[in-house]
């Protein structure tokens, strides 16, 4: 499964690579909470860091996981919520090995190579498309969520982690009879019967005792904690109330639009085709003169001209916050009142944001992910901001409040106990239903297995003569990867996936004869070695991992 696995994402999914073959990690269970698929809640009062990231707030470990969430993205390829905590993790320690061996970040050469490389950018051709990279920069920049500096940090390090791939791997040993054995898996013949067993039919009995629930909520109070929430206050310079203090002559508005001239464009009629019968072309844009646009000239010229005009009035206003800071003469901040008298003075108005969490947007306002990110570098010993240009506007920032995070008690959050309680106890329960089916299917003989099914409640649908990579209508392929080892006659354990239970029969297994003389050898031979250059390196990058996890009281080993 390794080298099927490598065969189809090696190309663009390279750092991906550290999450699909991570699969080795031993069993931990995590003690701390508010971050992704890990934690109880108990230990947020430690300083605790993994490899050098700070991870002991609510913040610090959102920060942490967003990083390894855009770095996902970029690949191309969707993580679930335990697939991206694990990749996470492994590329921290990939990043640690970095620094540890000095790897330095790209060139813009390099940069520009290892982006035209990346899953997200590429084409239906399997080659860097522009249109796709263009289309995924206009969308980051509409959302928000991420500054092109801090997406440009994570690629600048996925780079690096490639180059730890690169200085760690060597060439993998590979014996023939394993080539042969990867070939023969590809080329076997199958025909299965599958066992599918709907769990909208289950309805288990749940213990909901409060005994059980208060031990769910102990267990478990990491989703129940409210994150660290901030309330804050901001003087917004908009370019649109300055437009009327911008002078306007006509000199100015030539030299404007000489130096942006590629932005007005008309739209004329294509010239007639000399053909009468032909469609009527379609119109075509062409560049306008300053005459055509001089209305739209004059109103983008007063819009810049006026956020130019904001910005003077923003740096002056954090200027004079500066210089009363330093004249107070301690190493306390600017208290509040004296901020807002500050402000006053030069006649702004001071508006507030509702409560926010780090990854919450404010209440009516369209903030941007940097100015929520510049919120919570505020600190008590420095509660006010520098100016930051968002769109048409700039902004300085000061910290009001800041509500702690912290975990309500039972009883305040006791239905989303019980409800959560009942997901998981479902889940659990469920299981054992399907690995209970399974084993009563195991028990008959090959002739009753689609009798004994059906009798349980299954549906058992056939699918015959196909080899693995095949796309079969309406099979989950990832079965006959659980299935595999079977021999003839066989029964699998059970799978499940969301809401259905699989239980898989081997009806026919036809093996091929394969040698090193088969066509597809020597080309397999070289996959394979690649697969297990990659494998070692990812193995040792787990183990370092699991190692630091267990350092950083992150998680215990079972």
């Amino acid at each position: 499964m390794i080298s099927w696995l490598q065969t189809n994402f090696q190309k663009h999914f390279r750092v991906l690579f550290i999450v699909l073959l991570g699969v080795i990690i031993v069993a931990f269970v995590f003690t701390i909470g508010a971050a992704p698929g890990i934690g109880d809640g108990r230990n947020q009062d430690r300083n605790i860091q993994f490899f050098g990231n700070e991870f002991s707030t609510d913040s610090q470990r959102q920060e942490f996981f967003n990083a390894a969430y855009y770095s996902a993205l970029l690949t191309g390829a969707p993580l679930n919520q335990d697939q991206l905590t694990q990749y996470a993790f492994n590329r921290a320690a990939a990043l640690h090995l970095a620094d540890l061996h000095n790897i330095p970040g790209p060139n813009s050469e390099q940069l520009t190579e290892h982006i035209q490389q990346l899953g997200m950018f590429q084409g239906p051709d399997q080659t860097f498309s522009r249109e796709a990279y263009v289309r995924f920069r206009d969308e980051i920049r509409a959302s928000g969520n991420i500054s092109e500096g801090a997406l440009s940090l994570i690629i600048a390090d996925d780079y690096r982690v490639n180059k730890v791939f690169d200085g760690l791997s060597s060439p993998g040993f590979v014996l023939e009879s394993e080539v042969i054995q990867d070939l023969v898996l590809d080329q076997t013949v199958w025909s299965v019967n599958v066992a599918e067993y709907d769990f909208a039919n289950f309805s288990p009995e749940i213990d909901y005792s409060e005994e059980k629930l208060e031990a769910f909520y102990v267990q478990n109070s990491f989703r129940y904690a409210s994150p660290t929430r901030r309330t804050i206050s901001f003087v917004e310079f908009e370019a649109l109330d300055h437009i009327a203090e911008v002078e306007v002559t006509e000199e100015s508005l030539q030299d404007y639009f000489a130096r942006n001239s590629y932005k007005y464009k008309k739209t004329v009629e294509a010239p007639p085709s000399e053909d009468p019968e032909a469609e009527p072309a379609a119109p075509i844009t062409e560049p306008a003169t300053f005459e055509e646009s001089r209305d739209q000239v004059e109103f983008d010229f007063k819009l810049e001209e006026a956020k130019k005009i904001g910005q003077t009035k923003a740096e002056n206003l954090a200027l004079a916050l500066v210089e009363a800071d330093n004249a107070v003469g301690t190493t306390d901040s600017l208290s509040i009142d004296r901020i807002e008298s500050l402000i006053e003075k030069r006649g702004y108005q001071t508006k507030r944001t509702t409560p926010f969490a780090r990854n919450e947007t404010p209440i009516g306002l369209n903030w941007s992910q940097n100015l929520i990110a510049l919120s919570f570098q505020l600190t008590e010993n420095h509660i006010y901001s520098q100016p930051v240009i968002e769109g048409d506007s700039t902004f300085v920032l000061y910290l009001e409040s800041e509500n702690e995070e912290f975990v309500p008690n039972f009883k305040t959050v006791e239905p989303r106990v019980r409800e959560n309680y009942a997901e998981d106890e479902a889940r659990r329960l469920g299981s054992s239903k399907g690995q209970e089916l399974a084993d009563a299917l195991k028990a008959v003989d090959a002739d009753s297995f689609k009798a004994e099914a059906e009798a349980r409640g299954l549906k058992v649908s056939e699918y015959n003569e196909f080899k693995r990579r095949d796309t079969v209508e309406g099979l989950d392929a990832g079965l006959i990867f659980s299935a595999s080892e079977l021999e003839k006659d066989g029964v699998s354990d059970v799978t499940i996936r969301e809401d259905k239970a699989y239980i898989v029969q081997v009806t026919k297994k036809e093996i091929p004869e394969i040698t090193r003389d088969d066509e597809e050898y020597t080309t397999r031979m070289e996959v394979l070695k690649s697969n297990y250059a990659q494998y070692s390196v990812s193995q040792y990058i787990s183990k370092l991992t699991n190692d630091e996890l267990v350092r950083s009281g992150l998680a215990t080993a079972n």
